[in-house]
C-alpha cells in the first residue's frame, strides 16, 4: 500500500474544497442577479475555494423563505388571515380609495404620482388608509418622550420592533415607561433585531421581572442560522393599544440621542397596518399567534391620509426601491431626498440623473461624515456621475445626519427606516410610511430646507479635483456596495 504522504492529504483536500466550491455555482447563477455580481461570486468560488464558499454562505444570499419552506408556508397562512381581517375596514378604503386618487388633493396631481399610489398598494401590501392624524417628531429626545407617554397611558397592548434597542439614561425613558406599563398588566411585546441589538437580552431582567416579554428577530447562530446573518430587520415602529402608533428612522439608544433624524406619530386607522407587520413578524420570531386578539377597527382621528409601506427579503418584488424609482421618475418639479447612507443601485442611480437631466430639481442631502465610514466612501463613488447630470448633492456639517425622508413636488413625502442603498432595497425588512397631506409634506419641506442650510454644497469642479487617494478609497468602498 503506498504510503500516503502530507503533501496528499493536502492536495486532497484542496480538491475536496474545489468540488464543494463548484456545487454552490448552480446556487450563484439561479440568484439571477446582475451578470457582474454573478460573474465576481463564480470567480471568487473557483479561485478561493475555502474563503468564497464561507463568503457566500454568509453573504452572498439576499431572499430568505423565512426563513425555510415549512415556515414560509406557516406564515403565508398568518398574512392572508391578517388581509381577512383588515378587510371590513378596507371596505370603507375600497370606497375611499378612487376618490382619494381622483379627487381632493390628488386632483391636480400628474397621473403618474398616482401611480405611485398604485404602485406600493400591489408591490407593498400598502393600502391607502384616510382619517389618521400624523405628526412629524424631530430628534431623538422629542420621539422618545412622545413614545413613552403613550406606553404611559397604555391600557391593553404595547407592541415595539427595532433594529437598535440599547439601554442607557438618554433612552431609559422608553424602557422605563415599558417596565411600568407590563407592571400595571399591559401586554407588552418587544421584538428586537439580534445584529442590532446586540448584547440587549442580558438587560432585560427588570422588564421580564415585570411581566412583559421579548424576542430576537434572526438570532445569531452562525451554524443554524448562517444564511440570514446578513438579512437583518431595520423595522422602527411602536403600536400602543392599537390605535396610536409610531414608525420613522430613530432607533432607542444613547447614542442616537444628538443624530438629526425624523420619527413619525401616527393615531387613526392606519396603525392597524403597523400592528398587521408587528403580528406577522411576532408571530415569525415566537410561532405566536397574535392575530384573534388584535387589529381591532380604529376610528378616524384625522384628515391625513398615508400609506404604509413594508418590504424585505422574504417579498419577490423590491416594494421599496420600486417605490424610490417611481417616484424619481414621475418627478417633474423637484425631488429632494435626505439619507444617511446613500449606495444606490443602477435603477435609482439612471432615475436620478435622468431626472436631473429633464430639469427636475434634484436635490441629495448626505452627511458629510457617518457611523459607516466605508458607506460614506461608496456613496461618494457615485457622486461624479450625478453632479455631472445635475443633481445637486449638499453634505451635512453639524454631525450624524440620519433622517430618511423624500419629497416629490410638493405632493407627497416618505419617512421611515429604509436608506437609498441596496441593503435596504433587497436585504432588510424595512419599513416607510407614505404622506399624502400637504401640511405633512410642507413640514418635510421645510425640514430639508432647514438642513440645507446646514449643508456645504459640492461642486462638480471641485469634487473632480479631489485627492487621488479618495478616489482609491471611493472605489474600494463601491466593490462592497451590494453589501451595505
Amino acid at each position: 500500500m503506498p504510503e500516503v504522504t502530507l503533501g496528499d492529504l493536502v492536495s486532497g483536500a484542496l480538491t475536496l474544497l474545489e468540488l464543494i466550491s463548484l456545487c454552490f455555482v448552480p446556487a450563484v447563477l439561479t440568484r439571477r442577479k446582475e451578470p457582474a455580481a454573478t460573474f465576481a461570486w463564480i470567480v471568487t468560488l473557483v479561485t478561493l475555494p475555502a474563503l468564497g464558499v464561507v463568503l457566500f454562505w454568509y453573504l452572498g444570499r439576499d431572499r430568505v423563505r423565512r426563513p425555510l419552506r415549512t415556515r414560509e408556508r406557516v406564515n403565508r397562512a398568518l398574512r392572508q388571515r391578517t388581509l381577512d381581517r383588515l378587510r371590513p375596514v378596507d371596505g370603507v378604503v375600497q370606497e375611499t380609495r378612487e376618490r382619494t386618487l381622483e379627487g381632493g388633493f390628488f386632483a391636480d396631481a400628474p397621473e403618474a404620482l398616482r401611480g405611485v399610489m398604485r404602485l406600493a398598494m400591489r408591490t407593498g401590501r400598502a393600502e391607502p388608509i384616510a382619517g389618521n392624524d400624523v405628526e412629524v417628531l424631530v430628534g431623538a429626545p422629542a420621539t422618545w418622550h412622545a413614545i413613552a407617554a403613550a406606553i404611559d397611558a397604555a391600557r391593553h397592548t404595547v407592541h415595539l420592533e427595532y433594529y437598535a434597542f440599547r439601554l442607557g439614561p438618554s433612552a431609559s425613558p422608553v424602557f422605563d415607561a415599558l417596565v411600568r406599563a407590563a407592571g400595571r398588566g399591559v401586554s407588552v411585546r418587544l421584538l428586537y433585531d439580534a445584529f442590532g441589538s446586540a448584547g440587549l437580552r442580558r438587560r432585560l431582567r427588570p422588564l421580564h421581572d415585570a411581566g412583559g416579554r421579548s424576542a430576537p428577530f434572526f438570532p445569531l447562530d452562525p451554524i443554524r442560522r448562517g444564511a440570514t446573518i446578513n438579512l437583518r430587520n431595520h423595522r422602527k415602529l411602536v403600536t400602543v393599544d392599537g390605535c396610536v402608533g409610531f414608525a420613522g428612522g430613530i432607533n432607542v439608544g444613547d447614542e442616537f440621542s444628538a443624530w438629526r433624524d425624523v420619527h413619525l406619530r401616527i393615531a387613526g386607522p392606519a396603525v392597524r397596518q403597523l400592528e398587521a407587520i408587528f403580528v406577522e413578524d411576532w408571530f415569525f420570531a415566537t410561532r405566536e399567534d397574535l392575530l384573534e386578539t388584535t387589529l381591532a377597527e380604529v376610528p378616524a382621528a384625522g384628515p391625513s391620509s398615508i400609506q404604509i409601506v413594508q418590504s424585505g427579503p422574504d417579498e419577490t418584488l423590491e416594494a421599496i426601491q420600486r417605490l424610490y424609482f417611481a417616484a424619481i421618475a414621475a418627478a417633474r418639479q423637484r425631488v429632494w431626498i435626505t439619507t444617511p447612507y446613500f449606495v444606490p443601485d443602477r435603477a435609482v442611480l439612471v432615475a436620478l440623473e435622468t431626472a436631473a437631466l429633464r430639469g427636475v430639481d434634484v436635490k441629495l442631502l448626505v452627511p458629510e461624515r457617518s457611523n459607516w465610514w466605508l458607506a460614506t466612501d461608496a456613496g461618494r463613488s457615485f457622486y461624479d456621475g450625478l453632479l455631472g447630470a445635475g443633481v445637486e448633492i449638499h453634505e451635512y456639517l453639524p454631525g450624524m445626519l440620519h433622517t430618511k425622508a423624500m419629497v416629490v413636488d410638493g405632493h407627497f413625502g416618505t419617512v421611515g427606516s429604509a436608506n437609498l442603498d441596496v441593503r435596504s432595497f433587497r436585504l432588510n425588512f424595512e419599513l416607510l410610511v407614505v404622506l399624502y397631506d400637504p401640511r405633512l409634506v410642507a413640514e418635510l419641506e421645510a425640514l430639508f430646507r432647514a438642513d440645507q442650510r446646514e449643508a456645504r454644497p459640492l461642486s462638480l469642479a471641485a469634487w473632480r479635483a479631489r485627492p487621488f487617494h479618495h478616489r482609491v478609497r471611493e472605489g474600494l468602498g463601491r466593490l462592497f456596495s451590494p453589501l451595505l
